[in-house]
């Protein structure tokens, strides 16, 4: 009988998989927390955020969810750009947030806007996303960087002073700034 080749670090597995089962991650079965908006009638009135705040309880929760796959396709294809995802999800989980929010200013120059307005493709390649719904990536993103300016860790940086011209921004999106 042939030996099946063995790779040191990684066990054997038990034998071949059931034609066309799919078998749950081996991780908490989280329940993905959707967005929680504001009645529309309340929002007609004023300017403020439409997405309700997430507690640090259930961010940290969902970052739970994250698989830390070998190969994240939520980083190295999904994000433009190139945002350390499981490594940000990580510190989440384990309450570091300084450290997430200093993983996201190392690529990302405008984080209050793409966690509310990016159209998260990094969500559409999430592993996770083949057998349950995938993490919520965006909501991290606005979490960590509104916990960096409640905690005083960004400041808004004013301009010294004021030049008298003007600029036309070129674009639609984060790119055009």
């Amino acid at each position: 009988m042939d030996k099946a080749p063995s790779v040191p670090g990684i066990p054997a597995a038990a034998g071949p998989a059931e034609a066309g089962a799919v078998s749950a991650p081996p991780f908490p079965a989280i329940p993905r927390r959707h967005d929680v908006y504001r009645d529309v009638q309340a929002r007609l009135g004023d300017w403020r955020e439409v997405e309700q705040p997430v507690p640090e309880a259930d961010t940290r929760g969902q970052a739970e969810r994250c698989m830390g796959c070998g190969l994240p396709f939520c980083h190295a294809h999904g994000c433009p750009l190139g945002n350390l995802i499981p490594d940000t999800n990580r510190c989440l989980r384990e309450g570091r947030w300084r450290e997430a929010l200093d993983l996201l200013l190392s690529t990302n120059n405008f984080p209050e806007f793409t966690g509310r307005i990016c159209p998260a493709p990094c969500e559409s390649s999430c592993v996770l996303g083949l057998v349950r719904e995938p993490v919520t990536i965006r909501n991290h993103e606005r979490a960590i960087i509104e916990h960096g300016f409640a905690q005083g860790w960004v400041q808004p940086r004013p301009p010294a002073r004021r030049l008298p011209g003007r600029v036309a921004v070129i674009g639609s999106g984060p790119a055009g700034l």
